[in-house]
């Protein structure tokens, strides 16, 4: 009897020891659904077509392309495993993994190749796809040229497949901002097989939408008049989940475990504030609520961020406010140190650059330490006077009656535009209204130039002064009107000589020229810096933010 006791409690001794061991291996944080809010709908999620942050976070956990950016806001490789680049600096030769699948329909059994990227630039090109994108590839050679004059000859653009697992892209030109293109969605991977399969609805609903990346899409649901029905969920690409052997031969083998089971993404459902905080969502990030992130970090919720957004005025330079005299009226009527700002620890102050203070240029110079004297107009309340009574009787008064100024909907944002206002009104007798949008209206306002001025905020896409000065007159980007067109090539050449530079206090010295330049003729009035603040709960893990473009990367995200 002693015996079969002895015998029996040592089967549960090794029973209970082997469940044990096994809960440990299984308790990694694996298979959770993380659920986070968006602000809108998005219009579409073709790639080669989608604009706004809103669709970029939702394509970037979709897609995979060539490069991505990382955390730090510098390039990596991403379905690249390496490339070259020529001597003359005009053709990249990407060599591809051989090991990313495309799901469409349930199937995913469709290995993504060197051929899908070359069908998407033409796409992207194709006059018929009218794709407002196109023209921030126009370095690729004969890629304007086609896209312009409506011509048919796709494959004479310059990007072709040179077997399966070889893409090799060649430039009009030299252009060191073009591998940061190439993580940006309109780059992302198009299977023509896929694509003809949807039938003219490529992206535009949950059934017509491939993934490449680390989710698909199942479900795609809006309804304006029941948001707490409207949703957009994803799981996870079983065939990309992959987990390398660490001791095999190839050093470049790293993990690229895909841990969530899936994704759920709430469309303008109730408070996001009060969503987060009951945990109905697990990640929030508190652009423009001051008050929510001070009571978030009160409350000892875990958050990442950096410094990466400047918010300041543009005007639509095509019309009324082509006049140089009116915008430096506006420029010098507004005195920084009597506006009333919110607390730094809030993430908001008071701004006196365009390019924010954390930005750098390979990695280790600072260029706003080089950049230190850049400033917009001082405050001289006669100077601003004389020159609003000199541009006023140029254009008519009647031109400055009835003007608005249009903005994002932003708690902390809309109170510092308050400020300057009430300082308008003091100093020049100004007064306009103001309309906030949501993000979507605001962004096709804008971009239309149907707007007089409007209050943006800017963020670079990566760590760059370039990112944050590219955008000014560039066609299909949001600040696209806010330079006269005569001013355009003079300064983009400004900037390409800036890229090309192979020496960094030479090109500090030229993005410098280039940001003097929108500062002191008040293409860009900068009001207020605002830290990216990304919070998330205290049991996830390894959720990526990328505080550049506010994009989530959820692939590594764990919850315990």
């Amino acid at each position: 009897m002693k015996i079969k006791v002895s015998f029996f409690l040592i089967f549960i001794i090794f029973f209970t020891l082997f469940l044990s061991s096994s809960c440990r291996k299984e308790d990694d944080g694996s298979n959770y659904i993380f659920k986070f809010d968006i602000a809108y709908n998005p219009r579409t999620l073709d790639p080669q077509n989608a604009s706004g942050q809103t669709a970029a976070m939702l394509i970037a956990n979709m897609f995979d392309g060539l490069l991505k950016i990382d955390s730090d806001g510098n390039i990596a490789l991403n379905l690249a495993e390496k490339y070259t680049l020529s001597d003359d600096k005009l053709t990249y030769t990407f060599q591809l993994r051989d090991d990313v699948y495309w799901y469409f329909d349930g199937d995913s059994e469709t290995i993504c190749t060197a051929h899908d990227f070359v069908y998407a630039f033409r796409r992207l090109f194709n006059p018929a796809v009218k794709s407002e994108n196109a023209p921030l590839f126009y370095a690729i050679k004969n890629a304007e040229k086609i896209h312009t004059e409506n011509l048919t000859n796709l494959h004479d653009i310059g990007v072709y497949a040179a077997d399966d697992f070889t893409l090799i892209i060649t430039l009009e030109q030299p252009d060191p901002h073009f591998p940061y293109l190439l993580t940006t969605p309109p780059a992302m991977p198009c299977n023509e097989e896929i694509f003809l399969k949807t039938a003219g609805r490529y992206g535009l609903n949950g059934e017509n939408l491939p993934s490449n990346g680390a989710f698909y899409l199942t479900k795609w649901h809006y309804d304006p008049h029941r948001p707490q029905d409207s949703v957009i969920t994803m799981r996870r690409n079983n065939k990309n989940n992959h987990v390398f052997d660490t001791n095999q031969d190839n050093e470049n083998a790293v993990p690229d475990r895909i841990y969530p089971l899936g994704l759920n993404f709430f469309i303008s459902n109730g408070e996001p504030l009060e969503n987060f905080r009951s945990n109905t969502t697990q990640a929030l990030i508190a652009t423009g609520n001051s008050d929510a992130t001070s009571m978030l970090i009160s409350q000892n919720f875990p958050c990442s961020g950096a410094e990466t957004s400047v918010w300041g005025l543009v005007f639509e330079t095509h019309g009324t406010f082509g006049n140089s005299d009116l915008r430096y009226a506006f420029a010098a009527a507004i005195e920084r140190e009597n506006i009333e700002f919110l607390p730094m620890k809030n993430g908001w102050r008071i701004a006196e650059n365009l390019v924010p203070p954390v930005i750098t240029i390979d990695t280790d110079f600072n260029y706003r330490e080089h950049a230190n004297d850049t400033f917009p107009p001082e405050f001289n309340r006669e100077n601003a006077h004389a020159a609003y009574e000199k541009g006023a009787g140029m254009v008519s008064r009647e031109n400055l009656t009835g003007l608005k100024i249009i903005m994002p909907e932003n708690q902390a944002a809309s109170e510092y535009l308050g400020r300057v206002l009430q300082q308008w009104q003091a100093v020049l007798g100004f007064y306009c209204t103001v309309e906030s949008l949501p993000p979507d209206s605001f962004e096709r306002a804008v971009l239309s130039g149907n707007f007089d001025i409007a209050f943006v905020k800017l963020t670079g896409g990566y760590n760059s002064p370039d990112a944050y000065l590219s955008g000014f007159g560039n066609p299909g980007d949001l600040l696209s009107r806010s330079l006269p067109q005569n001013t355009v090539a003079e300064y983009q050449n400004l900037l390409k000589s800036a890229r090309l530079s192979e020496d960094i206090v030479a090109a500090a010295e030229l993005y410098k020229q280039a940001e003097n330049a929108l500062l002191e003729q008040v293409y860009f009035m900068p009001i207020c810096f605002q830290t990216e603040m990304f919070f998330y709960s205290n049991r996830s893990r390894d959720l990526d933010f990328n505080p550049f473009t506010g994009v989530v990367f959820f692939r590594g995200g764990r919850y315990f």
